[in-house]
């Protein structure tokens, strides 16, 4: 009691507690939470990397997809949807294609197959797969990214050898990229992906993915896919017919 009432009594003490509030509080408001280690922004990530669509759940993307065949002189692309449902399932609807029908079936088609299928928890990021050894701090795109490099631990299909860059501030995934380590088919020599996530963001879709195939028969195979996520759904996902073959709903447009 004594003590607050010599403060009230004294406006030099008031004074000066209050000058050190405001700069106490200045200091928490502006001074940016310490950011991870490499090793923590790493951990973070794999932790969520059994989810593949975490924090998508509920969400519409617009999709803009163009492939070639450039030996062949061959292309065409394709725009629709692509919806996510609350159980993480995906699917794509709405799909207009323009382009060589050869384009279409044998690469955007089989495209859509493979991003719809449930992947393999034996082919996550995960350490259990693969060995990861920090490189450097990287530019991108005006951030800092830790960079760490990925070894497959054996020799399978699905498995590839790269780099993972994470945000150097938050920890978020800003970029994927690898090459197979065993080709899935005798037709296909190399196979390349580089995925690019939007920032910030803790949806794991990419915002572009580049695939490049070198094959054994019609040469270089180019795809890029962009994925833009859209805050009002045309639709509730509940409707949307998951898993099923995305040709039956990949119409020509003229």
């Amino acid at each position: 009691m004594y003590l607050w009432s010599h403060w009230v009594r004294d406006p030099i003490p008031i004074t000066s507690a209050f000058n050190s509030l405001v700069l106490l509080l200045t200091f928490v408001t502006f001074c940016p939470a310490e950011s991870p280690t490499p090793a923590e922004a790493l951990g973070g990530y794999l932790a969520r990397s059994g989810d593949e669509q975490s924090g998508c759940s509920d969400a519409a993307f617009t999709v803009q997809i163009d492939a070639s065949l450039p030996k062949l002189g061959k292309e065409g692309s394709m725009r629709g949807l692509k919806l996510v449902s609350h159980t993480g399932q995906s699917g794509y609807r709405s799909l207009r294609f323009a382009g060589d029908s050869l384009v279409k079936k044998a690469v955007i088609t089989r495209f859509l197959a493979h991003d719809t299928k449930k992947h393999e928890r034996s082919l996550a990021v995960a350490r259990e797969n693969y060995s990861f050894s920090f490189d450097r701090t990287s530019d991108y795109n005006g951030l800092t990214a830790y960079v760490f490099r990925l070894k497959p631990k054996r020799k399978r299909v699905g498995l590839f050898k790269g780099e993972l860059w994470l945000d150097a501030t938050t920890g978020a995934p800003l970029r994927l990229w690898g090459d197979l380590v065993k080709s899935p088919s005798i037709f296909i020599r190399r196979l390349r992906f580089v995925q690019d996530y939007l920032y910030p963001s803790q949806c794991r879709q990419p915002v572009r993915l580049i695939v490049t195939v070198q094959t054994r028969i019609v040469g270089e195979v180019e795809l890029v896919a962009w994925f833009h996520r859209i805050e009002s759904q045309p639709a509730p996902t509940e409707n949307l017919v998951l898993g099923s073959d995305p040709a039956t709903s990949l119409t020509s447009g003229h």
